[in-house]
């Protein structure tokens, strides 16, 4: 299975510590070597710009709906993770996709070949790996639990060709921050599935393709009704 890792070119230290994960996953888990190919994936980079290649994704009208423009750097991950899906549906097979600013959790490191074994064979179309805020879940079977509400958070997931295209179908206009929008199924039927234990956690770092932080919303002015979803 092909792990796609979305890094900035110029961030050589997310880099090697990404590097130093999976020197320490293979170590421990020496048949993974055979099973997981990873690969970094060049991120689309906010300082030059790069996401305008998808400015016709973004519209004028955005701020009404979020009550705020969208950052640079959140259009700029939006558009990273929109290539890897057609990525994925390119491929027509599952892929994982991390963020830079993670570490394998202990459950991975110490038993990663077994979950990669349970992973390969979900039938589920997209898998987080990782979420931000503690909601509520409901238990499906095993390891695999379900979520209606906003867990927030795109470090890491597995993603099915079949989840990609549908990602992609709706994704047409661009309003919203890229987990926010994965987090709503109702809008394109991905289910919100999450995988336990964890296999990975975020780090707090300096500088990331996205981060829930900082994101300030201001009251459109002189918008009485707003119409949240287009």
């Amino acid at each position: 299975m092909k792990v796609f890792i979305i890094n900035l070119d110029r961030s050589l230290d997310r880099k090697e510590h990404m590097q130093r994960q999976i020197q320490k996953l293979f170590e421990k888990n020496p048949r993974l070597k055979n099973k997981l190919e990873f690969i970094f994936f060049k991120a689309v980079d906010a300082k030059s710009k790069e996401y305008l290649e998808f400015k016709q994704h973004f519209p004028w009208w955005a701020f009404l709906v979020l009550g705020r423009e969208l950052s640079d750097g959140e259009k700029a991950c939006f558009a990273s993770h929109y290539k890897l899906w057609q990525e994925c549906v390119k491929l027509n097979e599952p892929i994982i996709i991390l963020e830079d600013d993670v570490e394998f959790s202990d459950e991975f490191l110490n038993h990663g070949e077994e979950y990669i074994e349970e992973l390969s064979k979900s039938e589920y179309e997209y898998i987080r790996l990782h979420y931000i805020f503690d909601k509520k879940l409901y238990t499906l079977n095993s390891n695999y639990y379900i979520s209606f509400e906003k867990l927030s958070g795109a470090q890491g997931y597995i993603l099915k060709s079949s989840g990609a295209k549908k990602f992609i179908s709706k994704a047409k206009f661009i309003y919203t921050p890229v987990d926010d929008y994965m987090d709503k199924f109702y809008k394109h039927k991905v289910l919100n599935i999450v995988n336990k234990p964890l296999l990975i956690k975020s780090l707090e770092v300096n500088e990331s393709i996205i981060s829930p932080k900082g994101r300030n919303y201001i009251k459109p002015k002189n918008i009485k009704k707003i119409i949240r979803e287009i």
